[in-house]
């Protein structure tokens, strides 16, 4: 593979900006001379993200990562570094330069990924062709566009439209012709059935025909999936003839739970509108589009997911839940209501009536819809107990039955203060005592806790003692022996030893299944990183009531060691011996299973069981505060 010149990528480095890169990804916002944001990298509520414009580089609390351009695209796309750089030169057009004189790498040079991308793109003009050409295909979809769809013709070439024929169309063979594509891209893209085995991209059959193509992005606006809508020409033989709707399968682009149309353009305009619309499909999207509702996104024809609310998250504190007015409807939308609240997203429900949706409402009204909605909107505990009690005058077995269901909504809110909130505002709407009702829900708190851990005592907030199955790392302050645990009980009382920690704990070694690793992990990755805020600043480390209750009772808490250093030690040294006898386990493992017929094999899981064993024999260690 050609090298990139040095200069190449130090000029792609010096004309990118950091901002532009993150910010589709990123909703930042100004803190002093850095941006601030969710983490792109884990599911937080509380900002831990940094971008500092003056260095172009990028550091998460959160999750421990940080670099520069190069290592956000790494990290976000999965690519290589040189894979990486290139990317960025395509987005921003920047010629590179190879070490081998060539301008661009070739075929070789290119990452699946990448073909994919280029392929998706290439499928989607071939498909907007068709919409558009003058021959009886093209007319056919341009009518059922404009007459049963009742769209204009500015839309579907906005969004690039396309129609895919009843045979197909010629798509694998126009694909083929350009000679652009290894097989392996033709084979992974989604686009055509293949048997079994098959390594012949020739021998592909189309996966979508006779019906309307509409592409799907990722938040770069690159496509990665179609969704495709049956017509009258949809063939008999197609397998999914009855499905209105068939997607993409699931490739190395796209996951359906993981994408939601339409968030590459929303994600701008959000910021002025502060919250997201949501309705069921793409075509309602498209409806309030045109109307001129721009911050609209929908779910991939599948129910929402956490993962979904979480992108939307990272954008906007809200979202507006405007799906069909009919049963179906409602229950997505019901569905739909934990995971809003374990995202910490606000969420609010548009009220539409039975035999209304949102295309019919927007195609009649325009944007002026959307008015008319929010002044019915109802607020998440007003939905919720609608939905739960229908009757006008329910009875108390009725009340205590919803309150049931409640309360197993509001356990996905991991904030103590916001389920207070949302049950004093259920119990206002539902007409029952408030007092009563918070005696019940804890008491279903604790139920929880102890059918996750039925053989433990609970503590008095009705979680089980830390460091157990279920606890979720509830409660650190009961007594814990593990070695992240101790050490982080030092960084916080010995400060001045945190930087030499931090320098001799690889991030690999630590357990952050476990709150107290998880959070020694922020701690030290903001040493290495050299952006510690200072023990009187560690809010931008946390992200729960939980974790800041932790460390200001650890902060608080009497401590003292005669040896300090070494103490450190003795938790780096049983971290390190913890990591490498599990790799050890792991390859023991691995050769037990490995065939005898597979000698080479063994051979290097035999070679790295040495090198193992020869690095526990050395473990890392400070030496003092300078180390």
């Amino acid at each position: 593979m050609p090298k990139i010149k040095r200069s190449s990528i130090d000029d792609v480095r010096a004309r990118v900006s950091l901002y532009d890169v993150v910010s589709p990804y990123v909703n930042l916002k100004k803190a002093g001379a850095k941006w601030k944001g969710l983490s792109p990298f884990s599911q937080e509520k509380t900002p831990s993200f940094y971008v500092d414009p003056g260095k172009n580089l990028y550091y998460c609390f959160s999750s421990g990562q940080g670099g520069d351009i190069f290592k956000f695209v790494q990290d976000k796309e999965n690519l290589g570094f040189q894979e990486a750089v290139e990317a960025l030169a395509a987005r921003f057009g920047i010629t590179l330069e190879y070490e081998e004189g060539a301008v661009g790498g070739g075929r070789e040079a290119q990452s699946l990924r990448k073909e994919l991308f280029d392929l998706h793109e290439a499928a989607t003009a071939h498909f907007h062709a068709a919409f558009l050409r003058n021959d009886d295909g093209g007319t056919f979809i341009r009518k059922y566009w404009t007459e049963a769809r009742r769209f204009d013709l500015a839309p579907a070439k906005e969004f690039k439209i396309g129609w895919a024929a009843a045979d197909g169309g010629g798509l694998l063979e126009a694909l083929l012709k350009s000679k652009k594509f290894a097989a392996e891209t033709y084979l992974a893209s989604g686009l055509f059935f293949y048997r079994e085995g098959e390594r012949d991209p020739a021998r592909g059959r189309p996966r979508f025909r006779g019906r309307l193509m509409i592409p799907i992005r990722d938040i770069q606006g690159r496509v990665i999936a179609f969704t495709a809508r049956q017509t009258e020409r949809t063939p008999s033989d197609d397998p999914a003839r009855e499905a209105k709707y068939v997607n993409s399968p699931e490739t190395p682009l796209f996951r359906k739970g993981d994408v939601l149309f339409n968030l590459d353009r929303a994600h701008t305009p959000v910021r002025e509108a502060g919250r997201f619309v949501m309705v069921e499909g793409q075509l309602d999207a498209l409806r309030c589009w045109s109307a001129g509702v721009t911050s609209v996104v929908a779910p991939q024809g599948t129910a929402i997911t956490e993962n979904q609310f979480l992108l939307l998250r990272r954008y906007a504190g809200r979202v507006d839940c405007l799906l069909d007015g009919d049963a179906a409807g409602q229950k997505a939308a019901m569905r739909a209501l934990p995971l809003a609240l374990k995202a910490g997203l606000e969420i609010r429900f548009l009220p539409l009536a039975a035999d209304e949706d949102p295309d019919e409402l927007f195609l009649a009204k325009g944007a002026t819809a959307l008015a008319e909605l929010d002044k019915k909107s109802e607020s998440a505990m007003a939905f919720a107990v609608r939905s739960l009690l229908p009757s006008s005058n329910p009875s108390p077995s009725e009340k205590a039955d919803a309150l049931r269901a409640l309360f197993e909504i509001l356990e996905q809110a991991d904030s103590a203060m916001m389920r207070a909130d949302y049950l004093a505002e259920a119990c206002k709407y539902a007409g029952v005592d408030r007092t009563g009702a918070e005696r019940d829900f804890a008491r279903h708190l604790a139920q929880r806790a102890r059918r996750a851990a039925p053989n433990l005592t609970l503590n008095k907030e009705g979680f089980p003692p830390s460091g157990t199955p279920g606890s979720e790392g509830k409660n650190l302050n009961d007594k814990l022996t593990t070695a992240e645990y101790e050490l982080l009980v030092l960084v916080l009382h010995h400060e001045d030893l945190a930087p030499a920690i931090a320098h001799e704990i690889d991030h690999q070694w630590l357990d952050t299944r476990k709150l107290e690793g998880r959070l020694l992990d922020r701690c030290l990755a903001a040493h290495r990183e050299d952006v510690w805020p200072g023990l009187d600043h560690l809010d931008d480390l946390l992200e729960t009531d939980e974790e800041r209750q932790v460390l200001g009772n650890l902060r608080s808490r009497p401590f003292h060691t005669e040896e300090p250093v070494q103490a450190a030690n003795q938790c780096i040294k049983a971290i390190f011996d913890a990591h490498y006898r599990r790799e050890l386990t792991e390859l023991n493992t691995r050769i037990t299973n490995t065939s005898a017929n597979d000698p080479a094999t063994i051979a290097t899981l035999h070679q790295r069981i040495k090198e193992v064993q020869k690095l526990l024999r050395q473990p890392p260690k400070i030496t003092s505060t300078e180390a």
